[in-house]
This record gives C-alpha cells, structure tokens and sequence, in this order.
C-alpha cells in the first residue's frame, strides 16, 4: 500500500493540489490520453486497486452478494464491507457516478433492445439469417445485463 507522509501539508496547500488534480482529470477530454495519464501516473497496483474499489461499489450497487464479488473481483471481505458502508452511509460523491455508471449501462441494454424490437425481413430477406441476429442480440443482452 501507497504511504503517505506522516508530517501534514497546511490546507491551503493540500486544497490547491487537490484542485489541480481534480481538474487535471476533468480537463482530459480525450480516453487515449487519460489512459495514458492513469498509466504514468498510477502505479499498476494503485491502479487495480481503485479499479477493483470501483467495480465492487457498482456490483454492490446492482445488489450483488459479497460472495460473487470476492470470488469475480478477488478482493477480502473487509473491503467490500468498506465499499458497502460507503455506499449506504458516505454515499455522497460516489452513488452519482455509480448511477451515471448504471444508466449507460442500462442505455447499452435498451439498444440492443430496441435493434432486437425492429429486426424485421423486408422482402427477399434471409429468415435464418435474421433468426441468427436475434439469437446473437439475445445472448448480447443477457451478458449485457449480468456484467458486474
């Protein structure tokens, strides 16, 4: 684990780290540059740490049982205990993003839905290639909504 040093940053100082940090991450618009930034930038254990903290709170959210979690995520009980409490108590900066998380994941299922609702053969269409489609959209949808 990361240690940081026992002797505190005055808050000013503390606050205006913070905020550039904060705005560092919110300023990089674009998904190949950030990555490039979280991989510089983090160390590859802080990275899956975060990675896995955020995955438990949103199974969590999806009300997963703490055995699916340990055994999908591979991470101790205590800390999906953590994750939990946070979520149900301290909720207030993480259960926005959890929804934002959960509605695009729900948007992604309505789509697939919604080509599934409106896959019909025109004239001189293949039936069993529709039919395959269906089958194939199917098998999307149900991976689609038991992902974490």
């Amino acid at each position: 684990m990361t240690k940081v040093s026992r002797i505190p940053l005055r808050n000013d100082v503390w606050e205006r780290i913070f905020d550039l940090f904060i705005e560092t991450l919110v300023g990089i618009r674009d998904k190949k540059k950030l990555e490039g930034f979280v991989g510089n930038f983090f160390s590859p254990t802080e990275r899956i740490m975060f990675a896995k903290r955020l995955a438990a709170a949103v199974m969590i959210a999806k009300e997963n049982d703490y055995l699916s979690i340990r055994r999908v995520l591979r991470i101790s009980p205590p800390t999906i205990a953590k994750m939990s409490f946070r979520i149900k108590y301290e909720s207030g900066g993480l259960m926005p993003v959890i929804e934002d998380i959960l509605r695009r994941d729900a948007t992604k299922v309505i789509w697939e839905e919604i080509k599934d609702l409106f896959d019909m053969p025109g004239k001189g269409k293949n039936w069993a290639e529709m039919g395959k489609r269906k089958y194939k959209r199917g098998l999307k949808i149900s991976r689609l909504k038991s992902e974490f």
